[in-house]
């Protein structure tokens, strides 16, 4: 605390650049918190996926795949228990406002027992034909309550009287989950089935179920896959964990690699520029600490005051950058625009350590230079200001 005054002081000097670089680390902190939060939410998703469930779809895409298939996938060997869904997949009002309701038949409880519905809640939902549950997220972001009415247009799914809207009762409103990024929508699937027009009945677009043994969740999409190799609707099976893994949903594209990249670049912008503040601030005092050392400052006491100058900006505005972070990650979701695709940041207490390593590590490297040079000057020369 002995030093405080004169690193105020020196931090004082140049108030603009103190400002101008407090800013900056702020919004690289805000950045770098932002990206590893993403990251965690990732991490949360993919640790959450089940080892015994798979799931199969049309390999080659089209209108769906009979839904016999359910029936035949359900007699193989390693299934415990099988269901098969489509979708209703639209907007809501206008074209920009995506949203889809999931339509899976009375098995659906029994392969996703860990979904937020109660055993109440899906019994209330069988009772009515046209009934939906509404997560927490899409009733907020439709304004939705219990009992109201829900209507999608699908452009893709016209119903037997030629009409593309489908309207809901909302049945009741449920918990959110991770994995449903912006919220979702269950429907009946014996409803959307029997609306649709003869010929297109009898079709889902996803068979999912689960393994007796989860070790061997991988033989069994395999087993589906060739089993149906030959069909008319050959399939393509993915075990939750792959399906889940961050890898899987990008195309490859390793994103935690890209998120620890972008945030890595934020501290090097960081380091940059209190590096380059700190060198350019003592260049500016050469003079003063070579009068300190003088007046009897140790080495150790003049590297102490640099390092305290360099870790001011980064500390403080680590700790605004994160907080910010903290703060954009709940906001994010009601500022997102209907049917956005990513998730939100998870601020895990981490995430908050690994800024405070970034902070500590930026700060230590920015004053090393500068305080070495310090060390390393001749005290007349300095005074003499001829450095």
């Amino acid at each position: 605390m002995r030093y405080f005054p004169l690193v105020w002081a020196a931090i004082m000097r140049k108030p603009a650049r103190a400002i101008l670089t407090l800013l900056s680390v702020t919004i690289a902190f805000t950045l770098f918190g932002l990206m590893f939060g993403m990251t965690a939410t990732f991490a949360n998703v993919e640790a959450r996926a089940h080892a015994d469930r798979v799931f199969s779809g049309p390999r080659f895409g089209g209108t769906g795949m009979p839904s016999a298939m359910v029936r035949q996938i359900a007699a193989l060997p390693g299934v415990k228990a099988v269901t098969g869904a489509n979708y209703v997949g639209g907007y809501v009002q206008n074209p920009k406002q995506r949203s889809f309701v999931f339509m899976g038949d009375q098995q659906f409880a029994k392969v996703f027992p860990d979904w937020p519905p109660t055993p109440a809640q899906w019994q209330a939902l069988y009772k009515v034909r046209n009934g939906i549950l509404m997560s927490r997220i899409q009733a907020h972001m439709w304004h939705k309550k219990k009992g109201d009415t829900f209507t999608i247009v699908a452009p893709g799914q016209a119903r037997a009287d030629g009409s593309k809207t489908w309207t809901f009762q909302i049945v009741d409103i449920i918990g959110d989950m991770p994995q449903a990024i912006g919220g979702f929508n269950f429907g009946n699937y014996d409803y959307f089935d029997k609306s649709l027009k003869l010929a297109d009945q009898g079709k889902v677009q996803e068979v999912d179920m689960q393994a007796t043994d989860p070790t061997r969740s991988t033989e069994l999409a395999a087993l589906i896959d060739r089993t149906f190799a030959s069909s008319a609707s050959p399939t393509q099976s993915i075990t939750e964990k792959m399906a889940y893994a961050v890898g899987n949903n990008f195309g490859g594209l390793d994103i935690n690699a890209v998120m620890r990249d972008i945030a890595l670049a934020g501290l090097f912008m960081i380091l940059f520029l209190v590096s380059n503040g700190i060198a350019q601030s003592v260049r500016e005092r050469f003079a003063e600490f070579a009068t300190l050392k003088t007046i009897g400052f140790s080495d150790r006491s003049v590297m102490i005051m640099v390092a305290l100058e360099a870790a001011f900006p980064c500390v403080v505005g680590g700790v605004l950058g994160v907080a910010l972070a903290t703060v954009l990650a709940r906001l994010l979701p009601g500022m997102m625009p209907p049917g956005f695709g990513l998730p939100m940041p998870t601020m895990e207490l981490w995430v908050f350590g690994l800024a405070a390593l970034g902070a500590a590590a930026v700060a230590l490297a920015s004053a090393t230079i500068p305080a070495l040079r310090l060390r390393q000057m001749d005290i007349a020369t300095a005074l003499s200001g001829r450095t």
